[in-house]
């Protein structure tokens, strides 16, 4: 099929099915639901290889025929039809952009020239279509300067999980406001983020504009020909916690694509799950996804009017860690003032570090230490003369959702979140940004839930801290509700 030829009059009644027809595009099952529905807000959690590069590039295709149509219209009122495909980088939006623009040369659309290029490396993505009554500019979320322009017609987020939730609420969900606009996010999951509150606002009935769908990556059968359900996935997987050898005999008895196995051998659960089969967990990438500089790193000043406090990771080949803690006096917030973050040290040397950088001030509470070196905390007691406090073991999960719940906002009402770090704590912010769980079957802990021992000296120290002072109190709390309602029964 060729535009060269046909007139306004004639593109009303070309269909999607018969531009995709045109282009030799044949979703697959997977992603037909996509391109045959008609909600304004639309959401995909994609597992790898699934094709959601596809679903956007061409689903921004037909667009371009109904542009040609309306141009008419939209030279009499001086608009354009606009639309963005943002993705982390460049390279994310160029797989999306790449799709349409190679279509379009299948199609023989004249682009405009100038007006047109294709230049991902440069970060210059853009389509320009009669006149430019129809333009695509493909955006980068690292350079949010560039997400300005007119009202959108339509929107891609590629990779969205990825993005900060902001480039949505603040650049892009905006800009849709002007025509009524439609989106489109599609990613892979990363924990529980924002994504995933897109993701559930779609499966929420109430939520008219919104629909979402999740994508296992073994509904593409170009890449998994044999295929898999979630039962098939559940039975395998109970084969391999009971350390059953899964056998291609196995295998070809359950029906199940043997890629499909192989990752389940290859990588953790958690990872499987969400790189592979599109679910939302806690348990892989990044252990803070909800940290974020812009948000919790601030200059802050020391308040004599608040409760001080100091957290503690020994090491010696590893680095000794100190932080110093503010708590305001109602409780409610956290500062972070200062890190000592320096390995080669003995407990003596140590203790002297932190008082030559000014990190024991008068008035110092206490400080909260790894348990598993005592000998180590009485010399930290006698050289700065401050009580170390116990408490400070249990599961690391706790501590790590302790300090989860903290960098989240303190009241549904009120966007400030409840922990913030001075800009001076340089090793805590590049840790908090680096620290992940396991990916692979070897790199994984005995617990499940743990994270890799990497990047882990400042939340391990923060952890301790979070423990004695704030964990132990809300355990017993629980408890004692918990016997409570035992002896009520």
């Amino acid at each position: 099929m060729s535009v060269a030829s046909m007139t306004p009059s004639s593109l009303v009644a070309v269909s999607q099915a018969d531009i995709f027809r045109a282009v030799n595009y044949k979703p697959h099952p997977g992603q037909r639901p996509v391109l045959l529905d008609d909600h304004r807000f639309q959401v995909m959690s994609c597992g790898r290889r699934f094709g959601k590069s596809d679903v956007g590039g061409h689903k921004l295709l037909p667009e371009a025929f109904l542009a040609h149509y309306k141009k008419s219209e939209l030279d009499d009122t001086g608009k354009r039809m606009e639309y963005w495909i943002v993705g982390p980088e460049y390279s994310d939006a160029e797989k999306e952009f790449r799709v349409l623009y190679d279509n379009l040369k299948k199609l023989d659309v004249p682009f405009d020239r100038p007006g047109t290029y294709n230049d991902a490396i440069q970060g210059n993505l853009h389509i320009s279509l009669w006149g430019g009554k129809f333009q695509v500019h493909g955006k980068s979320a690292k350079h949010p300067e560039t997400l300005v322009g007119e009202g959108l017609h339509g929107a891609l987020m590629v990779e969205a999980a990825k993005v900060k939730e902001r480039v949505w609420t603040k650049f892009i969900r905006p800009t849709l406001n002007d025509f009524q606009g439609w989106s489109l996010l599609s990613s892979t999951p990363e924990g529980k983020n924002w994504f995933y509150e897109a993701y559930m606002r779609g499966q929420n009935d109430a939520q008219r504009a919104w629909t979402s769908w999740r994508m296992p990556a073994w509904m593409n059968p170009h890449v998994y020909p044999l295929g898999a359900t979630d039962a098939q996935v559940r039975a395998v997987r109970a084969l391999i916690d009971a350390n059953v050898e899964v056998s291609e005999e196995m295998i070809a008895r359950l029906s199940i694509d043997p890629e499909v196995v192989q990752l389940m051998l290859d990588l953790t659960e958690p990872m499987f799950n969400q790189e592979i089969g599109a679910m939302f967990t806690e348990f892989v990438g990044r252990v803070f996804s909800d940290f974020d500089d812009e948000v919790h790193v601030d200059n802050l000043k020391f308040n004599p009017e608040w409760k001080t406090y100091a957290a503690v990771d020994y090491g010696f080949t590893n680095p000794n860690v100190w932080l110093l803690i503010q708590e305001d006096p109602f409780g409610e917030y956290i500062h972070v003032l200062g890190e000592v973050y320096q390995s080669g040290l003995s407990p003596e040397e140590f203790a002297e570090e932190v008082k030559r950088r000014g990190l024991a001030p008068a008035g110092l509470l206490a400080f909260y230490p790894d348990p598993a070196s005592p000998g180590d905390t009485r010399i930290m007691e006698q050289r700065l003369r401050v009580k170390g406090m116990g408490g400070t073991g249990g599961e690391i999960k706790y501590r790590v959702d302790a300090i989860r719940s903290a960098l989240k906002p303190t009241r549904a009402n009120n966007p400030k979140p409840r922990i913030m770090f001075d800009r001076s704590c340089i090793n805590l912010i590049r840790e908090f940004n680096d620290y992940r769980y396991p990916e692979t079957k070897s790199e994984q802990r005995n617990e499940i839930e743990a994270p890799m021992k990497k990047d882990d000296h400042t939340p391990e120290a923060l952890g301790r801290y979070f423990a004695g002072r704030h964990l132990t109190a809300a355990k017993k709390a629980r408890r004692t509700r918990q016997r409570t309602a035992d002896i009520g029964r």
